[in-house]
């Protein structure tokens, strides 16, 4: 069984750069008991073991890195609509959580060693490193986990790591007040991206205010990032009972000087 949402008394408050407070519960981003249960998550034809907090999806209360979100889910389908994308490309997935979106596309590109899955936490790592084992096991080379924290060592993890054509995100922005975790992400992004013309960082967003979704299109462009939003029309269909019940956008971002490819 899932554990209750926390009592209030049980929140504390957090300072952005901005000065404004937010209420902010730690356990939501690690579970102590490791109440983990393992999942199979079909993306039509493509099937991935997800080991985490399943059942949650549902919850009142702040996105964890243990759960299977909405946004995961549309991203996922997106990739395998879009496969292109993924195709015979370095790919990289922040704020990877349990990892789904980051895991079709290892399954949908000749080289799964060439996607990287982050998070910020040792346990969320732990994770990822279970379920990239699950899901890639034998002679094949499966992709990789690494910590990395927004906008700090990013030269050493580009050094480690490389920089990527095609880089994912699902849900990994909520605070109102953006600055705190847009202006690091978009950091990373801009040092993170390829010089192709290709490259393209893509979002699935959860849309909670108009003014969110504005200040993650300013953001985006004080790092040289061009955002385009993909028509609803073209998400894929499969989602539509999740695109009917929580409000989603999907966003691509590309270098300003570069083609946008949907």
């Amino acid at each position: 069984m899932d554990d209750p949402a926390p009592e209030p008394g049980t929140f504390r408050k957090v300072k952005h750069t901005n000065q404004l407070e937010t209420y902010f519960y730690p356990g939501l981003f690690m579970d102590d008991h490791m109440n983990y249960t393992w999942k199979d998550v079909d993306i039509e034809h493509v099937q991935v073991k997800v080991h985490g907090r399943h059942g949650s999806e549902s919850a009142t209360y702040a996105e964890t890195g243990q759960v299977v979100w909405p946004a995961s889910v549309v991203l996922s389908h997106y990739l395998l609509q879009h496969s292109h994308l993924v195709q015979s490309r370095s790919v990289l997935e922040l704020g990877a959580g349990v990892g789904l979106p980051g895991l079709v596309a290892a399954k949908l590109t000749k080289e799964p060693s060439a996607v990287v899955l982050t998070d910020h936490t040792e346990v969320i790592l732990e994770l990822l490193q279970k379920n990239t084992e699950a899901n890639f096991t034998g002679d094949t080379d499966g992709p990789k986990a690494a910590l990395l924290n927004w906008g700090a060592d990013l030269e050493e993890f580009r050094k480690t790591h490389g920089t990527f054509d095609l880089i994912l995100g699902a849900d990994i922005i909520y605070w109102t007040e953006q600055e705190g975790m847009a202006e690091p992400l978009f950091q990373t992004v801009s040092t993170l991206l390829s010089k192709k013309a290709d490259a393209m960082f893509v979002l699935c967003h959860h849309n909670r205010s108009a003014q969110m979704s504005k200040s993650i299109r300013d953001i985006a462009g004080k790092f040289n990032l061009l955002c385009a939003e993909v028509s609803k029309d073209n998400l894929p269909a499969a989602c539509s009972d999740i695109l009917s019940n929580v409000s989603l956008q999907l966003l691509t971002f590309t270098a300003k000087d570069a083609d946008t490819i949907i």
